[in-house]
């Protein structure tokens, strides 16, 4: 029996060194690993909306809502540009339209969809994603509570916040990112609709592109805001 708890307290001891000495290799491993995340600029040799349109499956929705603003579609394909744009997935504009049509369904109107909303108010939507100045992580971060931007065109407040995931335990070594706010135009964050990018620092050859989680949803909820009770 002593033998027995002997030979436990052993194993239990060597099995303790063990892990630590993997916690140990893992550590070292995993400090290099995240420090060198995303240390090198990713580029693609195009311009922002060719990016977008050789992207099947992911940017279809963006791409239609470009052909409806030619405007918009020119200054993202316009080489001399030097922009930042937040890029808008498929799932981002099936949740504002699902979001917008339920609301309507229960108003007693019929569903909208992207080729039915007003061009004034899908223009103002959109140019809250472009910004005329180039804009990397890196200019990001010295700004610890954040800095408010300027939307292209029409000068509409947004705010942008970088930080940096916890992974694996380590505070500040995970993925790098940006929180994207519309401010509504206040200064208190519990009136703000953000969300966060799920990439950064795309280099095209007009300028810096960020692409935003799945779970963003187009137009920070306007969309349903404005157009709920409209149309008879």
């Amino acid at each position: 029996m002593i033998l027995d708890k002997l030979n436990m307290m052993k194993y239990v001891t060597y099995t303790a060194f063990l892990i630590s000495v993997l916690f140990a290799a893992g550590c070292q491993k995993g400090d290099s690993h995240y420090l060198d995340y995303n240390t090198s600029a990713i580029k693609y040799e195009g311009t922002v909306y060719d990016f977008l349109i050789h992207q099947p499956g992911v940017y279809d929705s963006l791409a239609l809502v470009l052909e409806r603003l030619p405007q918009l579609k020119a200054k993202l394909n316009n080489p001399q540009s030097h922009v930042t744009f937040f890029a808008a997935n498929n799932r981002a504009f099936a949740l504002a339209l699902t979001n917008l049509n339920i609301a309507r369904k229960n108003n007693g109107l019929k569903s909208l969809y992207l080729e039915d909303i007003d061009l004034g108010l899908l223009d103002e939507l959109m140019y809250r994603y472009v910004f005329d100045e180039e804009k990397s992580v890196e200019d990001f971060k010295p700004y610890l509570d954040g800095v408010s931007v300027f939307s292209s065109k029409y000068g509409y407040e947004m705010h942008v916040l970088y930080q940096v995931l916890t992974s694996s335990g380590l505070v500040g070594g995970g993925q790098q990112q940006l929180m994207f706010s519309d401010v509504n135009g206040s200064i208190y964050q519990r009136y703000w609709d953000s969300t966060t990018t799920s990439s950064v620092d795309m280099y095209t050859t007009n300028g810096i592109l960020h692409t935003l989680t799945p779970r963003h949803e187009f137009g920070f909820g306007k969309l349903t805001i404005y157009l709920s009770w409209y149309g008879l």
